[in-house]
């Protein structure tokens, strides 16, 4: 996500290495490893909560340099496909998890909201 749009922002990548050592507890050189490997190979979780906070981190990344494009949007509708969710709902579930990050909205709150409608 972080070099969807070809420029990887500092901030972009601020966040990615917080996500990264908050939510996953990864090293610097974890991180590096995965940032040089991007693309190469993914899969999904069991849990419909670790796929939601996938999503939302995404969704974290792209918004980290203030602006969404085009491209980070279809990324994160791909991954939302990858997930599991329904191809049809893809670019929905792309443009809600930008809205809840946009808006402040807290991974857990938006993880509890889902699981609980």
């Amino acid at each position: 996500m972080a070099i969807a749009d070809g420029i990887l922002e500092a901030k972009e990548l601020e966040t990615l290495y917080r996500i990264g050592s908050e939510s996953y507890k990864l090293t610097p050189e974890e991180i590096n490893s995965y940032v040089v490997s991007a693309g190469s190979s993914f899969v999904a979780p069991d849990k419909m909560e670790d796929r939601i906070s996938i999503l939302y981190e995404l969704a974290e990344i792209a918004w980290a340099d203030g602006v969404i494009d085009k491209t980070e949007k279809d990324l994160l509708s791909r991954y939302a496909i990858r997930l599991g969710f329904i191809e049809e709902n893809a670019d929905e579930i792309a443009d809600f998890m930008l809205e809840q990050v946009q808006n402040g909205i807290s991974k857990e709150e938006v993880i509890n909201n889902i699981l609980n409608a």
